[in-house]
């Protein structure tokens, strides 16, 4: 019994790296091999760029995997849905088995380093999970600014970072408006999806014990902040009180 868990789990792990490989792949040619007259190259990077880059990732992304043997069925996000959860999607296509794949595109600037940001509700990957789905999988690609635009840049000795949230670095933490956050240079560390979902769960209540404390601290000084909003509304309603009448 102990050989087949471990041969079950060395096989979902050897099937995790190869939907990792097939698609950092995928992006790497997208951003290695690139026509120098493309478009992306004249956005300003300043503000909304890496938004910009995204969107460009999951057309690419698409076209490169139209004829692709096993990444099948690859689609953009919609456009002008926001809050879609994932940028694009694609099934994972081995022998007669086939794994929904989301893919969350996320482009740093090279001067941005040792941000923290946001990475997305854990809400849609619960969601995705009771639904039957589990990979979502965070491809970084990092990008400096030059005289006429931008240009993607290695960054640690490659052009693009790729990992599944569910190896997502220990370190990433639960924001108080329910949006994961980890520093972009944070290593992902391989898990078991079980081990995952217990380490998912347990940062959520930690992020939910941390808003309650504050709560709570703040519920005991309801009282005496009423106490003295009112003795600053008498001290004034007295000045107004003690003005001359016309």
């Amino acid at each position: 019994m102990i050989f087949l868990i471990w041969s079950c789990l060395v096989n979902i792990q050897s099937f995790e790296n190869l939907v990792k490989e097939h698609i950092e792949t995928v992006v790497s040619n997208v951003i290695t091999r690139i026509d120098s007259n493309d478009p992306i190259f004249k956005t300003s990077a300043k503000a909304r760029a890496g938004a910009e880059i995204s969107d460009w990732l999951e057309e690419k992304f698409v076209a490169a995997t139209a004829e692709h043997p096993l990444l099948k069925n690859s689609e953009g996000a919609p456009k002008g849905k926001t809050k879609n959860p994932w940028d694009a999607r694609t099934f994972f296509t081995y022998g007669d088995y086939e794994e929904e794949i989301w893919i969350d595109f996320k482009a740093f600037k090279l001067s941005g380093e040792d941000s923290n940001p946001d990475i997305g509700t854990p809400d849609k990957i619960i969601k995705f999970i009771e639904e039957g789905g589990f990979y979502l999988l965070y491809v970084y690609v990092y990008y400096e600014q030059t005289a006429t635009g931008l240009q993607f840049s290695s960054h640690n000795g490659a052009y693009t970072k790729v990992y599944f949230l569910k190896d997502i670095s220990p370190t990433f933490r639960r924001t108080p408006t329910n949006q994961l956050q980890v520093n972009i240079d944070a290593q992902p560390v391989y898990r078991t999806r079980e081990e995952f979902i217990d380490l998912l769960m347990q940062k959520i209540e930690e992020g939910l014990i941390r808003q309650s404390n504050k709560a709570q601290n703040k519920l005991t000084q309801i009282e005496s902040k009423k106490a003295s909003l009112k003795q600053k509304n008498i001290e004034s309603e007295n000045k107004i009180a003690e003005l001359p009448s016309e």
